[in-house]
């Protein structure tokens, strides 16, 4: 099972490494020295940190040179490191290292319209859904949406939004929102989730301040949940009162002057630039007045700063210069627990070091073209594949087999159960026996060539192989 620090990158080298070792071990010391220029702090901090780790590797004998990077970022503007006149303290401040450009950072930092931008980057908080959805545990939670029902074969939905919230700008939120944003999509092309909202909406009524149906082409059961977020995928509530009468696939939705972005949420944009985008906690919050929260966030300041690479990004995690970092590979998060245990994963200080990612690493065949289009090649190559020792020689264990290409979430579990005896039995879809592989080969009618490789008729097997 995939799980949220590796890529397919890790395997291929896993793969890599398994064909050309073959016995004893060597000791690599890759020492890497990293200068950052700091402003997150208030004043100008110049570090430079010296970082050595030791790497067994079979049969491989590799020279790392010494490398220096240079990190630099533009100094905060005063006052956004200001609440209240008071200057935020770093341990109120939440500083997480992700996106941007190579040498370039965010080329978007004055782009706000989360329907050409996507939902990253701070983006998701100033677009509250109507719904979260929660994969770990199956849930579903109401949240600028009070509820909502379909009718009796769902082909109807009715949306009941909340009461009582206000835009950042004092404009108060409400169902003509809602109908707005769905409308426009139904009705625009080339806009972000719009083919989706065609594909099943027939027309949508606004029925009075706090109540939107929606009418589909036919039985769409699961559209609410299209709708709400899950990870980073769910539809977006737009302000009609300002995106009336603008392109969306040009409008930026973003003037400070103007308090642009403007949001329900509990965080404000208050500065952004190609190296940094800040945003700050509003004094107050909807959701703590209703009481679906308890109280504000603790954290004061959100501050993102551009991906400069995992060396300098596990480094920052190390000196508590950020706070947060995605897909490392286990060997460097092992490193970073070692070193500051101030930092703690998903799975606490232990392996898997993450949480189970939502598309597990597989090989998929095109299933139309010989040799694919046999059941029997499919099995043997399967069969071929240790993944237990990709498992420890990519992740260094960080890992589980997974038995289907879905996650083992709650909602998804029902799936494994049905099939359980199946996987057990003769359908055992993490077995490892080349022995097994080479008997459907030869059914299938190949044979080894003068090179080892099977063939068939005089073609060997070509496996391209592309990964993302």
């Amino acid at each position: 099972m995939r799980y949220k620090l590796a890529i397919l990158v890790a395997v291929l080298s896993a793969m890599f490494a398994t064909a050309v070792a073959c016995g004893g071990t060597e000791t690599v010391v890759e020492t890497v020295v990293v200068e950052r220029v700091i402003t997150a702090a208030p004043e100008r901090v110049v570090e430079t940190v010296e970082v050595e780790r030791v790497v067994e590797v079979e049969k491989v004998v590799e020279v790392e040179k010494v490398v220096e990077v240079e990190v630099t970022t533009a100094a905060m503007e005063d006052d956004a490191m200001m609440m209240d006149d008071e200057q935020i303290p770093r341990n109120r401040q939440l500083v997480l290292m992700n996106g941007g450009s190579a040498g370039v950072g965010y080329t978007d930092h004055d782009v706000w319209n989360i329907y050409i931008t996507g939902d990253n980057l701070g983006r998701m908080l100033i677009n509250e859904p109507l719904a979260f959805y929660s994969a770990f545990n199956d849930t579903e939670y109401p949240w600028l949406a009070e509820s909502w029902e379909y009718n009796d074969d769902f082909t109807q939905l009715t949306i009941n939004t909340r009461e009582g919230i206000t835009w950042s700008d004092g404009v108060p939120f409400s169902a003509a929102d809602v109908h707005f944003t769905l409308d426009h999509l139904l009705n625009n092309d080339g806009i972000r989730r719009s083919a989706q909202v065609q594909r099943d909406v027939e027309s949508v009524e606004l029925v009075d301040d706090t109540t939107v149906v929606v009418n589909f082409l036919g039985p769409r059961p699961r559209f609410m949940y299209f709708m709400s977020y899950k990870f980073d995928i769910g539809l977006y509530i737009v302000p009609k009162h300002i995106w009336e009468g603008e392109d969306w696939l040009e409008f930026k939705f973003f003037d400070l002057d103007k308090g642009w972005p403007v949001t329900t949420g509990a965080y404000r944009v208050v500065q952004t630039s190609p190296q940094q985008l800040i945003l700050n906690r509003a004094d107050s919050w909807w959701a703590v007045d209703q009481g679906l929260v308890g109280a504000l966030p603790e954290v004061l300041q959100i501050v993102y700063l551009p991906n400069p690479g995992e060396t300098q990004r596990a480094q920052a995690l190390i000196a508590d210069r950020a706070d947060s970092g995605l897909d490392f590979r286990p060997r460097t998060m092992a490193e970073i627990l070692e070193r500051n245990p101030n930092v703690i994963t998903h799975s606490g200080f232990n392996k898997p070091y993450g949480y189970v990612d939502w598309w597990p690493i597989g090989i998929y065949f095109n299933a139309s073209r010989a040799p694919y289009d046999d059941k029997r090649v499919r099995w043997a190559i399967s069969y071929y594949i240790d993944r237990e020792q990709l498992i420890d020689v990519a992740y260094i264990g960080a890992g589980t087999p997974s038995q289907l290409p879905i996650p083992t979430y709650a909602p998804l579990q029902r799936y494994f159960d049905v099939v359980a005896d199946k996987l057990e039995g003769d359908y055992n879809t993490i077995e490892y026996n080349p022995t097994k592989g080479d008997a459907l080969l030869t059914e299938a009618g190949f044979v080894k060539n003068a090179d080892g490789f099977w063939e068939r008729d005089g073609s060997p097997i070509i496996c391209d192989l592309l990964g993302s």
